[in-house]
């Protein structure tokens, strides 16, 4: 045991300059200590030090004053249940949240001020799910975090991380990857979500009835206001609409400076057909004000039913104010055979490089782009360097670097030396 809490110790000492000022610290090893620390800092905030072990009863965080309340996960524990409700000022970190006996989820309800960083969620090697439910929740951040596996094996519906109504999310620099059946983000939430720095890879089919595995999208919104989608990479999926799919009422969206890749070294063989939906077909109700801007595309391949194109909007925007309609500038497009659900549909589309197929109309071209194995500009990408629209274009680039008075198409702004001549 003095081994155990000698470790303890040690942990919490490194993370220490990490955490906020606090009035002390408690190490717990079941759920009945956790409790009885969370009840003794309800006033004064602290820091609780979970102490390897398995917590299979659900570790419960009610209503508490404004200071912080630290929650800390020591390497070998692992929290099947953590439930915080109409709580505030919470920092959970170093957590691992697994199926033990059951299904695995934290949820934050109708609580604010809760940040999540470089926390694990896996239900690997299980029968079970695991997720991270934001319910109502206000001022939530979810940082440098894993989401993983997330339900590879459980008859139910499966998804990640769901922001079920919730308002001012960040989703910053998180790795998605490796899910079975299951969307990586999905859902609804109120208003102001920013996904922004994350990788979401390979979401791929399970083997159970295609009602429960017919669906893999990496991100899909189906109602919100006020969406940015900033400097991610998006992976494959196999069997969904998009990497990249907005329904109905999604609202004031924002989709810059991030990279489609179409292919994985770990799915051999296998293409990605659509990058980014916008609209359902069978929906009235479209997404408005939606901004693609300074993307690099590279995903595209013919679907099933025969679409081929790396976008697709619906053909609802047909009847809406230009001023509502997708605004489609300074991408590079991996695919466009079919322009009618892409050119004829958005409100603008202007310094467009179509790779394969056709462009729009006016200021767009189709040709080859010499980008490196990373999807970067070289020297030889001349119809990117300087090409993209100064006015509908973005500050910087996905690598926060700033971008040139004559900026260039796609995610990234080229730093070399120019090709003269």
């Amino acid at each position: 045991m003095r081994k155990r809490l000698l470790l303890a110790l040690l942990a919490a000492a490194v993370l220490a300059p990490a955490a906020p000022a606090y009035a002390g610290a408690r190490f717990v090893a079941s759920g009945r200590t956790f409790q009885k620390a969370v009840a003794d800092f309800r006033q004064t905030g602290g820091r609780i030090v979970l102490l390897p072990g398995d917590y299979r009863r659900p570790l419960v965080v009610g209503p508490r004053s404004n200071s912080v309340l630290d929650i800390v996960g020591t390497d070998g524990a692992r929290v099947q249940s953590l439930r915080i409700a109409r709580s505030r000022d919470v920092i959970v970190r170093g957590l691992v949240v697994r199926p033990l006996t059951g299904d695995a989820r934290v949820m934050v309800k109708r609580s604010r001020g809760i940040v999540f960083r470089g926390d694990t969620f896996t239900a690997k090697g299980t029968e079970f799910k695991v997720g991270l439910r934001l319910d109502h929740s206000q001022g939530v951040v979810v940082r440098s975090s894993t989401f993983s596996h997330c339900g590879d094996h459980t008859p139910k519906w499966s998804t990640c991380l769901l922001p079920r109504w919730a308002r001012d999310v960040r989703i910053v620099r998180n790795w998605f990857h490796d899910c079975r059946g299951c969307d990586f983000v999905h859902g609804l939430f109120g208003y102001d979500l920013t996904l922004r720095g994350n990788r979401f890879e390979r979401a791929l089919p399970c083997r159970m009835d295609h009602e429960r595995c017919g669906h893999q999208d990496l991100v899909s919104f189906w109602s919100g206001n006020r969406l940015l989608v900033e400097r991610n990479s998006f992976g494959v999926y196999r069997v969904g609409a998009a990497q990249l799919y907005l329904v109905r009422g999604v609202d004031r969206v924002s989709i810059v400076n991030n990279v489609f890749r179409g292919t994985d070294p770990r799915v051999p063989g296998y293409h990605s057909r659509v990058a980014i939906i916008v609209g359902s077909k069978g929906s009235k109700r479209v997404p408005r004000r939606v901004r693609i801007v300074n993307n690099t595309i590279l995903t595209g391949a013919r679907r099933i039913d025969g679409y081929a194109g790396s976008i697709r909007m619906s053909g609802v925007y047909w009847g809406l104010q230009r001023r509502k309609r997708p605004l489609l500038a300074n991408n590079v497009i991996g695919l466009v055979q079919d322009p009618h659900h892409i050119c004829s549909v958005a409100g603008r589309a202007v310094e467009n490089v179509v790779l394969r197929g056709v462009a729009c109309r006016g200021h767009n071209r189709v040709g080859r782009v010499h980008l490196d194995r990373r999807g970067r500009p070289t020297a030889a990408s001349t119809l990117l360097i300087d090409r993209g629209s100064r006015g509908f274009g973005t500050r910087q680039d996905i690598d926060g670097r700033p971008r040139d008075l004559r900026p260039d198409i796609g995610a990234y702004e080229y730093r070399g030396p120019k090709r003269t001549g």
